[in-house]
């Protein structure tokens, strides 16, 4: 197959899923459909999450389009026991730009493989990509898993602040928002400079 890879420049997409449950099979989904339509895949996690996915045999290894790859450490959601800011900032560690660019820079640097001709990140994991996208002269894409609430609340963020909707500082006393896990999502938002994140 390497051979063909690289005659036919076969379009090779980098998936960056946010190691957490909700976020994995929905991009899992996005490379099956991406290899039906001519895409090899690198698929990038954890070591944590990569075990689950093998245990779950969701990569259907048998047809050989999809790569997977490893990324040490890694704090899940459930060892950081609700803190998102800790949580976020551990996967701003293992996989933050340093980190995607010497993967690229490897990954490039083998004749056997097509190069990397775009990025698809979800969008909780797109620290600093851009720069490194723009580095490589490829394409960076976010993809959004979650509710179409969250992604208006994430990408509204800036308005509803600026419309006194929501608090600058990211803390309110007001009832409207519940259950609490949305309180801490807009927080997360709001304060998204400190995990890498900008409002819009």
């Amino acid at each position: 197959h390497s051979s063909e890879y690289r005659k036919t420049k076969m379009p090779h997409a980098l998936l960056i899923p946010l190691p957490a449950q909700g976020h994995i099979n929905p991009m899992m989904q996005l490379a099956w459909k991406l290899v039906s339509d001519g895409f090899l895949i690198t698929f990038v996690n954890t070591e944590l999450a990569h075990n689950r996915i093998i245990q779950a045999n969701s990569t259907r290894q048998s047809d050989n389009m999809i790569r997977m790859v490893t990324v040490p450490r890694g704090l899940s959601p459930e060892q950081c026991r609700g803190d998102f800011g800790m949580f976020f900032r551990s996967v701003e560690e293992v996989l933050g730009p340093s980190v995607i660019d010497r993967l690229i820079h490897d990954i490039n640097d083998k004749d056997e493989e097509p190069n990397i001709s775009c990025i698809i990140a979800d969008v909780w994991t797109c620290f600093g990509l851009h720069a490194v996208a723009k580095h490589h002269h490829i394409s960076l894409a976010g993809f959004h898993t979650s509710l179409v609430s969250t992604c208006a609340i994430r990408y509204f963020s800036a308005e509803l602040v600026s419309l006194g909707i929501l608090p600058s500082d990211g803390k309110t006393g007001r009832s409207f928002i519940s259950p609490p896990v949305y309180f801490i999502f807009i927080r997360v938002v709001l304060n998204g400079s400190l995990i890498g994140l900008t409002p819009r």
